[in-house]
């Protein structure tokens, strides 16, 4: 399958849209990702995607933790700042407001939820990573929606 197809067909389902962020060295690193989901709830593990050819990688496999902020849909801004591959670390964080927490929590996202790297496995051209869910909280709102290669609006 060409991956222009491939692309197209899998923008056709909706997703969230997060900022994933760890903490290495005492320094923030974090990334937008709609590559998320739940796989159990007993107990809570998720998965998250991000490049094989991320340096952002050795941040989370050194920390082995994780926290997956979901974005609201007012946080186009703070979405596009994560996601763009020549903005440093320290530009990225400079963006957002993060509340008290041992990792990088943004103060006005939906929700977040945080806890331990359990493995990572290299598939295609990204690496998997699987963690198991410690802490979390949520807020009130409507989600940032990714679909058909733009930003949506729940009705």
């Amino acid at each position: 399958m060409e991956k222009t197809d491939f692309r197209d067909i899998c923008g056709q389902y909706a997703t969230g849209v997060t900022v994933i962020t760890t903490s290495y060295n005492n320094q923030p690193f974090g990334f937008t990702a709609n590559s998320f989901t739940s796989v159990s709830l007993e107990p809570p593990i998720v998965l998250f995607c991000l490049k094989t050819e991320s340096t952002t990688n050795k941040a989370f496999q050194k920390s082995n933790t994780f926290a997956i902020n979901i974005l609201a849909e007012n946080q186009e801004d703070v979405s596009n700042a994560f996601a763009n591959p020549k903005s440093t670390q320290e530009e990225r964080f400079s963006t957002v407001e993060l509340i008290a927490n041992k990792l990088p929590i943004l103060k006005d996202s939906l929700g977040y939820l945080a806890g331990e790297i359990i493995q990572f496995h290299e598939v295609g051209d990204h690496i998997v990573y699987y963690g198991q869910v410690t802490d979390g909280a949520k807020t009130n709102g409507n989600p940032l929606v990714y679909a058909k290669g733009g930003y949506q609006r729940l009705s």
